[in-house]
C-alpha cells in the first residue's frame, strides 16, 4: 500500500471485489459439479464423458498462462482484461444454455455434447484467465497480514450463494424432471447464471484500481513459462500442487455422478448433502483464516490435507439404502475453507511481487491441470471397468464393491501419498499477524460492515 491511495478507497474497492465474487460464483455454480454432470447425463453421456467434462474446465485453465504477457500489453490494466475475459464467458454461457434449442431442428442430444464440453473448456480458459488478474487485484488492494481474512470472507460469500444456488436449482430441476423435462430444466438454470454474471461484470468496471508493479523488463510468453520453476521456493509449493491436484481430480469429479447415476439421488438431495458441506466450509472459514495469519498456512494445510485425504474412504460404505450417511460425512468439506484460503495465502505470499501474475498462473495452471488429468484417467477407469462388467462386484462385510467405490478407495490412498511432499514448502517470514492484532481486526470489522452496507 502507498499514500498515493486512501485506506478506504482501497477498503471499499476490497468490497466490490467481495461483492463481484458473489455474482460470478452464481456464474460458476449454475454449471458446477452437479448441474455439469446432470447435464452430461442428459445428453447420453456417462463416467467418462463425465470425467471429459470436469477435465473441460481444467484444461481451459491454460489461458491463465498468458495472463501476465497480457496484463503487461494493456499497460498494466487489469480492469481491461479483466472486462474482456469475462464478457467472453458470459457470451458462452448464454450460448450453452440455448444449445437445446437445437434440438427443435432435430440435433440429437449426444450430438450436442461435444459443443457443450468445447463451450465450457472456451469459459474456463477466459475465465481462469480473469481470475488471476482478480488475485493480482487484491494484492494491492489488501496488506499480505490481512489476507487470509479477506479470503475468509471471500470463501463464506462464496460458498452461501453456491449453497443458495444449489438448493433452489435443485428444488428447480426436481419440478422440471416431474414433468419429464429435466433437460429444459438445466437450461434455464445456466440462463440464471449468464444474467447473474453479467452483474459481476459491471461490478468489475466500477472497482477501483490500482497501478499494478510493472517490470523493468517485460517478460515474453516463454520466459514467463520458465520463471515460476526458477524460483526454488515456489517450485516446492508448485511440486506439491501437482501431487496433491492429481489425487483429488482422480476421485472428487465423481461424488456428484455416484449420487445421481448410481445412488439414484434426486437433485434436492444430491444438493443437501452438497450443502452439508459447504455450510459446514463457511461456518468453519473466519477460524481457518484467523488459524493461518496466527501460526502460518503450512500448518493448517497439513490439518487440511489429513482429513481431505480421508474422505472418500467414508464414501464407499454408503448404498442407496443409506445415502443419507452422506450428510454427515460431507461435514469434513468444512475443511474445503481451509484449503481454499491456505492454497490462495500461500501462492501470494511465496510469489514475488514483479511479474507476479506468472507465478499465480503457474500455480492455477499446474492445479487445474493435474485435476483435468485426474479426471480423465478416473472416467476412463470407471468406464473401462463398467465395460467388464465389474459395475457391480458384490458386498464384502455390507460393503459394495463396484467400480466407482474402488475409485474412491485409490483416490485415498493417492491422496496420502502426496502429503509428505508438502513438506518442501517454506513460507516467508512477515506474513503472520500476532493475536494482538487478530483482535483489533476484528473491532475494525464491526465498523467496516457499518459502512459496507451503506456502499453495497
Amino acid at each position: 500500500m502507498t499514500d498515493l491511495h486512501p485506506k478506504e478507497r482501497l477498503s471499499r474497492s476490497a468490497r466490490f471485489l467481495l461483492a463481484e465474487n458473489g455474482f460470478a460464483t452464481a456464474l460458476g455454480a449454475t454449471l458446477g459439479g452437479t448441474f455439469l454432470t446432470g447435464l452430461v447425463l442428459e445428453l447420453g453421456g456417462g463416467p467418462f464423458e463425465v470425467g471429459l467434462a470436469m477435465a473441460a474446465g481444467s484444461i481451459g485453465s491454460i489461458g491463465m498462462l498468458a495472463t501476465n504477457s497480457m496484463l503487461n500489453h494493456t499497460g498494466g490494466s487489469r480492469r481491461k482484461l479483466a472486462l474482456i475475459d469475462l464478457g467472453a464467458v458470459r457470451v458462452l454461457r448464454i450460448i450453452i444454455s440455448l444449445l437445446p434449442v437445437l434440438l427443435l431442428w432435430g440435433a440429437s442430444r449426444h450430438g450436442l455434447l461435444w459443443p457443450m464440453l468445447v463451450c465450457v473448456m472456451a469459459a474456463s480458459f477466459f475465465g481462469n484467465s480473469a481470475e488471476i488478474t482478480r488475485r493480482s487485484w487484491i494484492s494491492d488492494l489488501v496488506e499480505p497480514t490481512e489476507r487470509g481474512r479477506f479470503f475468509a470472507r471471500r470463501i463464506m460469500i462464496g460458498s452461501t450463494v453456491n449453497v443458495i444456488i444449489m438448493l433452489v436449482g435443485a428444488w428447480f430441476i426436481d419440478i422440471f424432471e416431474k414433468r419429464g423435462l429435466t433437460l429444459e430444466g438445466l437450461q434455464w438454470v445456466v440462463g440464471f447464471g449468464a444474467a447473474a454474471g453479467l452483474v459481476s461484470w459491471l461490478l468489475i468496471y466500477m472497482t477501483y484500481e490500482p497501478p499494478m508493479a510493472m517490470p523493468k523488463r517485460q517478460a515474453g510468453v516463454i520466459e514467463t513459462l520458465l520463471i515460476p520453476w526458477q524460483r526454488p521456493r515456489f517450485r516446492k509449493l508448485l511440486i506439491f500442487t501437482l501431487c496433491w491436484s492429481l489425487a483429488i481430480g482422480f476421485g472428487a469429479n465423481f461424488f456428484n455422478f455416484y449420487m445421481i447415476d448410481r445412488l439414484k439421488m434426486s437433485y434436492f438431495w444430491v444438493a443437501l448433502v452438497n450443502t452439508a458441506g459447504e455450510l459446514a466450509s463457511v461456518v468453519c472459514a473466519p477460524f481457518f483464516g484467523a488459524w493461518a495469519d496466527r501460526v502460518g498456512t503450512r500448518k493448517v494445510l497439513l490439518v487440511a490435507t489429513i482429513f481431505k485425504a480421508i474422505f472418500p474412504f467414508f464414501w464407499i460404505f454408503v448404498t442407496p439404502a443409506t445415502f443419507w450417511l452422506l450428510i454427515p460425512i460431507n461435514l469434513l468439506c468444512a475443511f474445503n475453507s481451509a484449503m481454499g484460503i491456505c492454497w490462495l495465502r500461500l501462492s501470494l505470499n511465496v510469489a514475488p511481487g514483479k511479474n507476479q501474475a506468472a507465478y499465480l498462473a503457474m500455480f492455477m495452471v499446474a492445479m487445474n491441470a493435474a485435476n483435468a488429468v485426474g479426471a480423465v484417467v478416473g472416467g476412463s477407469f470407471v468406464d473401462g471397468m463398467d465395460k467388464l462388467g465389474w459395475q457391480h462386484l458384490g458386498s464384502i462385510g455390507g460393503v459394495v464393491i463396484n467400480s466407482v467405490n474402488i475409485l474412491f478407495l485409490t483416490s485415498t490412498v493417492l491422496r496420502f501419498a502426496s502429503i509428505p511432499f508438502m513438506g518442501m514448502i517454506h513460507e516467508p517470514k512477515g506474513t503472520l499477524v500476532s493475536m494482538t492484532k487478530i483482535a483489533a481486526l476484528a473491532t475494525e470489522d464491526a465498523e467496516e460492515n457499518k459502512s459496507t452496507s451503506r456502499v453495497s
